[in-house]
């Protein structure tokens, strides 16, 4: 037998054990890209936000169709965006934001009849999380408590 040959022979052994983890990496690279994520917010979940405030309980689904940097942490939509919707009191307008510094959550939306309401989480412990609801409209205030809870 050639010499030459010997070491390739030896090492054919030591491939088939290469073959299983090559098919672990082929198959995640088929996965794609991992949505982007901001604490709990996840590219495209859905959050369902409620809680009693002024005598009634209101709930608001969130979307999140994206998340990008803005002043205060990450949130789904612009802070443009975010500016222009509650500037001109944009009916059926929500966003959520995380603020990685201070570890808090919070969804902002504009109700049908205008009213802007906030749910304010300030602990991030498990879902359903809970924090403090207010309602802003034409000058009255009201504050009450809320939950979240993302759908994915």
């Amino acid at each position: 037998m050639n010499l030459k040959v010997l070491p390739a022979l030896l090492a054919l052994p030591l491939l088939g054990a290469c073959a299983p983890l090559a098919s672990i990496l082929a198959n995640s690279e088929n996965e794609g890209p991992r949505p982007r994520t901001a604490g709990p917010l996840t590219v495209g979940q859905t959050w369902t936000v409620s809680g009693p405030i002024d005598g009634r309980t209101v709930t608001q689904s969130v979307n999140i169709p994206n998340l990008l940097d803005v002043a205060d942490g990450t949130a789904s939509v612009s802070g443009l965006d975010q500016a222009q919707a509650f500037d001109s009191n944009q009916a059926g307008f929500s966003v959520a934001t995380f603020n990685k510094d201070r570890r808090t959550l919070r969804f902002n939306w504009i109700a049908e009849d205008g009213a802007q309401y906030t749910c304010q989480i300030d602990t991030l412990l498990s879902q359903p999380y809970s924090g403090r609801l207010t309602l802003k409209k034409s000058g009255y205030e009201a504050t009450g408590t809320c939950t979240a809870t993302s759908s994915s």
